[in-house]
């Protein structure tokens, strides 16, 4: 039988991290959860952060069937509209929350992932400390789903999602190679002979701890040459985002949920990715590339190639590229959905009149 919004009882409790993280263990067995809902991320994140968060338990006929870790933070804008948001897995401190964390939700019992989250909104609505709910990164669909009645979303950021069904490659009995079109197959094709002219090309899968965290300083070096300095560029400008991934590592590498696979000439390291491995489902999660001077070169490109042909061969089931629109990911995947980070706003006056400056903002541009 199918369970209704009024079947939920629904209450807050302390963050306890023995008492929580046992709980979630046991709930993340009958969930059908993505690794950001994991008891490896959800760990990392309370030992690295250390937020100030209260646990929003969801029972079914006195059986916990959700889990969920939400933040207040009041937040002051325009210089005159001040608001309190509540935000669900995330502080709303922006060094807190560049981990940046995708297909947010609740960890949910498998049985009770479509109705919970209606029950869930319906509560956030009884509770009068908060004016807008902010629900991080997820699928668009999903996300529909948490909609408390009544208030409006206003989006705040949203990409396509693309990805590489692993599985149909297999029934389809083709390498990755042969899926891809001619263009891009030739264009890695010419990059790896490019390289190979040059020196020895090595591919590696490093699952180890000790060998992830020593080759950690050389992806970061990479990343900072790509997108910068500045907190506003690479995370690894900011001491928050680096404690939180060495931490991740550590406790990821043990179960074989965090891993690097390396693209090397020589002794010089071409490229990095930085993948999550859960539930046969492998997470591209960020990369170090090396700025070649010759555009015909794309470490990039070839080293994505690699990764997919190895998960392929080693029986994975799909690889997700997650939120963005780059080319390389148009190119080498497939649109498998949409992300969208939402704010749910009650329908307080100085939120709708900040809404309508913001469109008037937007018509003005487009005028122009």
């Amino acid at each position: 039988m199918t369970a209704s919004p009024t079947d939920y009882h629904i209450a807050l409790a302390p963050c306890d991290s023995q008492w929580l993280l046992a709980e979630w263990r046991e709930l993340e067995a009958r969930a059908d959860s993505t690794f950001f809902t994991s008891a490896c991320w959800v760990a990392t994140w309370l030992e690295s952060l250390r937020p100030d968060t209260q646990v929003a338990v969801i029972r079914h006929q006195q059986h916990i069937v959700g889990l969920g870790l939400l933040c207040w933070r009041q937040e002051r804008r325009h210089r005159v509209l001040t608001s309190t948001v509540l935000r669900l897995a995330r502080t709303g401190d922006p060094l807190d929350d560049q981990i940046w964390i995708e297909y947010n939700g609740l960890l949910l019992d498998a049985q009770h992932q479509h109705t919970a989250p209606s029950a869930f909104a319906a509560w956030l609505l009884e509770q009068q400390d908060w004016d807008e709910f902010e629900l991080g990164a997820t699928d668009s669909r999903q996300m529909r789903l948490y909609h408390p009645p009544g208030c409006t979303a206003v989006e705040r950021w949203s990409a396509p999602a693309y990805g590489v069904d692993l599985v149909a490659l297999r029934q389809q009995q083709i390498t990755y190679l042969d899926s891809l079109s001619r263009n891009t197959r030739y264009q890695i094709n010419r990059c790896r002979k490019r390289y190979e002219s040059g020196g020895q090309l090595t591919f590696t899968v490093v699952s180890s701890a000790a060998a992830m965290l020593a080759i950690w300083p050389a992806l970061g070096q990479l990343h900072l040459a790509r997108w910068g300095h500045d907190e506003q560029g690479s995370g690894f400008a900011n001491p928050r985002f680096v404690q939180f991934h060495e931490n991740l590592i550590r406790h990821g590498a043990p179960q074989g949920q965090v891993e690097f696979c390396t693209l090397s000439l020589d002794d010089r390291l071409i490229g990095v990715l930085y993948n999550f491995i859960y539930r046969n489902w492998v997470y591209f999660y960020l990369s170090g590339l090396s700025d070649e001077a010759d555009n015909q070169l794309k470490p990039g490109l070839l080293l994505h190639s690699l990764a997919i042909q190895h998960y392929l061969e080693r029986g994975l089931d799909y690889y997700d590229f997650m939120g963005g629109e780059s080319r390389y990911k148009q190119s080498l995947g497939s649109r498998h959905g949409d992300l969208q980070l939402v704010s749910f706003q009650r329908p307080r006056l100085a939120l709708k009149l900040e809404q309508l400056g913001r469109r008037l903002k937007h018509g003005i541009r487009q005028e122009r």
